[in-house]
């Protein structure tokens, strides 16, 4: 089990609350603009890991949380990062389009939860 405390991507400490890796054929990735497309090879024997992320991210006043919420938001770009778990350490791209913050007036001010997709390069 990996340590959630201690995630990092591209340097960025998450707060994972959840996370379900899954383990699929390797393809190859081909990034055009801030799209990512993924081909499957017929005898490409590799594999790689996805990630689907859960997690929430919180701020010591607004404006912290702000420019911690700007961080995570940052990491959408179609650029490969170094992410760091303690299991699944390699090169992920985070998925364009998976990163969702479900913002609720429930707790305004005081954290965010979201979701979002890694794919290992």
């Amino acid at each position: 089990m990996a340590i959630y405390s201690t995630v990092t991507f591209n340097g960025v400490t998450l707060k994972i609350k959840s996370m379900t890796p899954v383990r699929n054929q390797k393809k190859v990735k081909q990034i055009v603009g801030k799209t990512l497309s993924q081909l499957s090879i017929i005898g490409l024997a590799g594999q790689q890991w996805e990630l689907n992320m859960d997690g929430m991210v919180f701020g010591t006043t607004s404006a912290n949380l702000g420019t911690n919420r700007a961080a995570i938001e940052a990491l959408d770009n179609t650029t490969a990062y170094a992410f760091v778990d303690g299991i699944h350490n390699g090169t992920f791209i985070m998925l364009p389009g998976s990163l969702q913050f479900k913002d609720s007036g429930d707790n305004a001010g005081t954290h965010y939860t979201y979701s979002f997709k890694l794919v290992e390069k």
